[in-house]
């Protein structure tokens, strides 16, 4: 068994699996686990020291997991958090010392490029990948070469920046959409055709969103990936996050409470880029980055 862990803004995800001689893969176990590990990043420039010990409980957690199926290497990387944070480089020899795990902090085409060719073993390669993740959104095209956007907002960056009221207010939620809108009409020149191409939502503000919509008790992926969400049911949770306060988005159905907190943020960017890009639903993948990466490191060739 081989184990890749990517470690999020929001949250540090593990795949464990194997390469069967056939060349199918074999899933051990996948695990997830919310740490915001970037809570209060955009105001200090800096990881949280009790974000810190969150993620480290979870790879700790992990790595108790990676003994029950007798892994035999474990890949560690990171996104957009420790790419923006002073003190990532403290992080990573902390890791090392206490748990013995490298991370590799992955630039933003890289990323882009392993989600996209995660989505795209199941899907096809006509295919545009969206990636909202807690601190950046990835808009992936194909087939190759790929054409590939990248916004510095997501899910938590966006609720530490505008969500200042608990119900949301009026006010924050226009000043969140405008701002959305904005990046998106200057940032993203990616055109769609969505009569003949697929467009795939991967990460877990899609994830949790299909949960919701499905109300689904205990998250399981074959309930998930692959479904399609429409635009107006994605409108109909943002009205139920709307008028709840975060404590009481704790009791929806399918809604992790760690995420309580900025999923209203995460599903307003996602309502908003399905307007961006003209659709009236999304498929929604949970194949994201951490399986790109499987693949290409152990899979190729």
């Amino acid at each position: 068994m081989r184990a890749v862990i990517d470690i999020g803004t929001n949250s540090v995800l593990m795949l464990v699996a194997k390469k069967k001689s056939n060349g199918a893969i074999e899933l051990g176990t996948e695990k997830v686990m919310i740490t915001r590990l970037g809570e209060g990043l955009t105001e200090t420039g800096c990881i949280s020291k009790e974000g810190e010990e969150r993620t480290i409980a979870a790879l700790k957690s992990f790595l108790q997991t990676c003994g029950t199926f007798n892994v035999a290497e474990i890949t560690a990387i990171s996104t957009e958090v420790l790419r923006k944070a002073s003190n990532a480089l403290a992080f990573i020899k902390r890791v090392k010392s206490e748990l013995g795990i490298d991370i590799e902090i992955m630039g933003a085409e890289k990323e882009a490029r392993l989600t996209y060719e995660a989505s795209s073993i199941d899907f096809g390669k006509d295919i545009i990948v969206v990636d909202i993740g807690g601190g950046s959104t990835e808009f992936i095209k194909g087939p190759k070469p790929l054409e590939i956007a990248s916004l510095p907002i997501g899910s938590v960056s966006l609720t530490e920046d505008f969500i200042h009221s608990d119900p949301v207010s009026d006010d924050d939620e226009s000043e969140l959409r405008t701002s959305i809108f904005d990046h998106l009409l200057h940032d993203v020149p990616i055109e769609t055709s969505p009569e003949t191409q697929n467009v795939i939502a991967t990460a877990g503000t899609a994830t949790t969103l299909m949960a919701m919509h499905f109300e689904v008790e205990k998250y399981d992926s074959k309930l998930i990936h692959g479904q399609k969400l429409s635009i107006d049911a994605v409108a109909k949770i943002i009205d139920e996050l709307r008028e709840r306060s975060v404590e009481e988005r704790k009791e929806l159905v399918g809604l992790q409470p760690e995420r309580a907190e900025v999923i209203f943020a995460g599903a307003v960017l996602f309502h908003e880029v399905m307007k961006h890009l003209g659709l009236r639903e999304i498929t929604v993948s949970d194949r994201g980055l951490r399986w790109g990466l499987f693949y290409e490191k152990f899979c190729a060739g």
